[in-house]
């Protein structure tokens, strides 16, 4: 009697089978993973502020000023003689774009750049940041905040209340109070002057850090203070509880935030909080909580300074190698909506 070699045929068949696809399927090229949709800007490298106007992104930093068309991208250097490295803040009032850097504070228009001297009244070289408050503005520098008011140049230092006279950065509260933040730890912090009156803050009474980085007001009023210095760092919540400030929250590793100083806070239109560190990237907060953002995840540098927002919904981080510029729907997918 014969015997039936069907089964052996078939099982054979079947295996050559599965073999193949197997084959076919390991030679098929990996699906495309598209990359983020985010756009590199270089030069500006190192990016300290950001000033919008008209269609136009004044960037001060390192290597000075530039312009950037926010249609086009296009760059273009600031039509000025003057050397102006080391611009670490600006500000737009009217037509007239004022300068701080490290040479002292220039005053820029359509009819050109002008640096004001000692004998105007700014006795120092080094303006780190720059405040408009009603018909007065301000100018910090290592010897005190020094404001303009009626033409003439007059100056706030530790003899009139502050806790340092170098005034790293300053913000105008809601409440008409002025803020002003020093980076000479272990001594300074904030100094708070309202209604003739002085408030501080400083690690005798709830500051992680006495450097104080940047000032940020959230859109209930609140104050977000970064600070910090290395691996030393938070972003600090103040309130006003209708008599003084306080402080009402602390954020730093722990929470989600990177590691170390702190060095931006933002809240952008969405609502949703941006927390840059110093070295080790930029905390978003999301639905399900803080999302860290590096240079692998696409950011030019680890250390995101300034935001701006431009009117198709894009962000644009200034970091310290350039610009980053997120896309609306890459925003969406970073924070979950």
């Amino acid at each position: 009697m014969e015997k039936n070699n069907t089964t052996p045929i078939l099982v054979l068949a079947l295996v050559a089978l599965i073999l193949g696809g197997m084959m076919y399927l390991v030679n098929q090229d990996p699906p495309e993973i598209e990359p983020p949709v985010w756009t590199i800007l270089n030069p500006p490298s190192d990016v300290t502020c950001m000033v919008e106007q008209d269609g136009v992104l004044w960037v001060g930093g390192k290597a000075g000023v530039v312009s950037i068309d926010i249609e086009t991208k296009v760059v273009t250097d600031i039509p000025c003689s003057e050397r102006m490295t080391y611009t670490r803040h600006m500000l737009l009032d009217g037509d007239t774009l004022w300068i701080g850097h490290d040479r002292g504070l220039t005053r820029y228009t359509a009819d050109g750049c002008r640096t004001l001297t000692e004998q105007e009244g700014i006795v120092d070289d080094r303006v780190n940041y720059l405040l408009k408050t009603q018909d007065t503005l301000w100018a910090g520098t290592w010897h005190g905040a020094y404001y303009l008011r009626d033409g003439e140049w007059s100056s706030i230092t530790v003899d009139d209340g502050l806790l340092d006279n170098y005034v790293n950065t300053m913000i105008e509260d809601s409440y008409g109070g002025i803020w002003f933040g020093s980076y000479t730890a272990p001594n300074g912090g904030i100094s708070i002057y309202l209604d003739g009156e002085w408030q501080y803050f400083s690690t005798d009474n709830g500051l992680v850090h006495n450097n104080i980085v940047q000032f940020f007001e959230d859109t209930d009023g609140s104050i977000w203070v970064s600070t910090g210095l290395m691996d030393v760092g938070a972003a600090i919540k103040f309130i006003y509880n209708g008599e003084a400030w306080e402080i009402s929250e602390v954020l730093d590793d722990s929470d989600g935030l990177p590691l170390g100083k702190i060095r931006s806070v933002y809240r952008d239109p969405d609502g949703y909080l941006w927390i840059g560190s110093e070295n080790n990237g930029l905390s978003v907060e999301t639905d399900e909580g803080f999302k860290i953002l590096t240079t692998e995840d696409g950011l030019s540098h680890d250390e995101v300074k300034v935001y701006f927002v431009a009117s198709d919904g894009g962000l644009w981080l200034g970091t310290r190698n350039g610009i980053t510029i997120i896309s609306n729907d890459a925003l969406v997918d970073i924070r979950g909506s």
